[in-house]
């Protein structure tokens, strides 16, 4: 069957209510399953250059978590992560998916993580990228000011915040912190991306920072060491977040669990995953 790359929208329904999930399809049809799980408040957009890295040997699902991208909303405002596992298993339910390779980045890391505990079996494994862990001081002092309310305002100011924080995400972590420690070397992406970051942020709305907080406080040593499936975690040096990854080398971790550091440079980091996905 020859490669087959489309958008399209899944029905499932969750706590009797409906939900349209929209996803995106890359590789062949016949072949096993990766689902690729994307960071807060972004969407499967996010994961578009990543599509045909997986897709050589695979069959590639990127989903729009609900609330995201263009998925609907959950019925109820929540900052717990149980509802996008649960909404996770009713959409690979939806594509007659059995079980599948999960890849997580950041947010989507820590569903990932949250999912192969509650269904192991529809997990063959986890590839995961940006797992965080935050100290309580630090986690307390992002959920006072990383998320404004970005709810619309007559005047567009919630549209001129919303820039704000895209355009200083890759120049500062926290990106409200303009002190020396906190600015980051990374290479700003081209205004493209920033701009299609933008709209994502726009399109989650006023809960944009939901399944973000769920994250966040899901990123401890605990969390982690609970997994019971294989995981591939990549440690990447020129990640926002780095100095907030490398602690994960810290924790004491089971055999199935294994890190991988990659140097600066996103050859690298791509020849660090494909070398992991070619080996299921």
């Amino acid at each position: 069957m020859p490669i087959d790359s489309h958008r399209d929208i899944t029905r499932i329904n969750y706590q009797d209510t409906p939900l349209d999930i929209h996803y995106q399809c890359f590789g062949n049809e016949d072949n096993s399953v990766i689902i690729l799980l994307h960071p807060s408040p972004l969407s499967s957009n996010f994961m578009i250059p990543m599509l045909p890295v997986f897709g050589q040997k695979h069959h590639v699902i990127a989903w729009d978590a609900p609330g995201y991208g263009d998925s609907s909303k959950l019925s109820e405002t929540t900052q717990s992560i149980e509802p996008y596992i649960d909404c996770l298993a009713l959409f690979m339910d939806s594509l007659s998916i059995d079980s599948a390779i999960i890849y997580g980045n950041a947010t989507g890391a820590q569903i990932a993580i949250e999912f192969s505990k509650k269904y192991p079996d529809k997990t063959v494994k986890l590839l995961l990228e940006n797992v965080a862990w935050f100290y309580d001081e630090e986690r307390a002092a992002m959920l006072e000011s990383y998320f404004p309310d970005l709810s619309p305002s007559a005047d567009g100011s919630h549209l001129v915040k919303t820039w704000e924080i895209v355009n200083s995400l890759f120049k500062y972590f926290p990106w409200y912190d303009k002190s020396e420690s906190a600015k980051l070397t990374t290479t700003t992406p081209p205004l493209d991306v920033l701009q299609a970051m933008f709209v994502d942020y726009v399109k989650a709305g006023s809960s944009y920072a939901d399944a973000y907080i769920a994250a966040i406080n899901n990123e401890r040593p605990a969390q982690l060491q609970a997994v019971s499936v294989k995981t591939d975690i990549v440690l990447w040096q020129d990640s926002i977040i780095y100095r907030f990854c490398q602690r994960v080398l810290n924790i004491e971790l089971p055999d199935h669990i294994v890190i991988h550091s990659v140097n600066s440079g996103l050859d690298n980091r791509i020849a660090q995953l494909t070398k992991l996905i070619s080996k299921e």
